[in-house]
């Protein structure tokens, strides 16, 4: 009976911040939502008022806990530094009322895994380098670390060199293939499969056919696998029968 009244007063906030990748985030996050057992809101974080609404319906639910997952790979000033901010000044009346701040998706096991997997079925007998390009700001130390470490991860577990870059910027995939000279296997470490193909092809007309270039994250399951991770890290979170 315990379990049933705090399995009620939770509810999950689902955080979607990227503009450009709305719809791709939002089906993920929907896929996930509706088999779970306990109220729920995907919010589209920049939309005006929208975080403020979709709190405040929440607690009108009954909910005395909220879960806050970040749909996104890597942890943005928004998520790290707004996002408590404004949930304090949201929930200062409201003292009955818990919030619980979950990690981005980018540090799952399963995103590790998922990638991991990808590296040990290409061939093995002269390790070819990896380079791993992300949607993100690695201007910002932060998510430059978190970066970091996956590609940590990954040399450890493949054996591989493994390099990284994001889509433009300072740091951008353009600049360190300048620097690779020898073939690569190249990870998208994307959601969007347009920018995707685009990466893809550009990379074949600036370097010709010597890279491999191994499936986005978008073209898997993974996604949902890393949401419902990061969700039993909380526990009494349960998809409905």
């Amino acid at each position: 009976m315990k379990e049933g009244v705090s399995m009620k007063t939770k509810g999950i906030l689902f955080i979607i911040s990227k503009e450009q990748l709305k719809p791709n985030l939002q089906h993920v996050a929907n896929e996930v939502a509706e088999q779970l057992s306990v109220p729920f809101k995907i919010c589209f974080f920049k939309e005006e008022n929208r975080l403020e609404e979709d709190v405040l319906e929440l607690i009108a639910k009954g909910c005395h806990e909220i879960i806050f997952l970040p749909v996104s790979l890597f942890s943005s000033t928004e998520i790290r530094e707004t996002l408590p901010k404004r949930i304090s000044a949201i929930l200062a009346q409201r003292t009955n009322v818990t919030p619980t701040f979950l990690k981005p998706l980018g540090s799952t096991h399963a995103i590790l895994h998922f990638l991991a997997a990808q590296l040990a079925q290409q061939a093995n007998l002269l390790p070819q380098a990896v380079l791993l390009i992300a949607q993100a700001n690695l201007n910002d130390a932060a998510i430059y670390d978190e970066l970091k470490d996956l590609a940590q991860k990954l040399t450890i577990i493949s054996g591989r060199k493994v390099y990284f870059a994001s889509v433009s910027g300072n740091f951008s995939y353009h600049s360190v293939i300048a620097q690779l000279k020898s073939p690569l296997l190249v990870q998208p470490l994307l959601i969007d499969t347009t920018l995707a193909r685009k990466i893809t092809s550009e990379i074949g007309t600036l370097r010709g056919q010597q890279d491999t270039i191994l499936p986005s994250l978008g073209e898997s399951q993974v996604l949902k696998k890393a949401l419902w991770e990061r969700l039993k890290e909380v526990g009494g979170i349960k998809s409905s029968p």
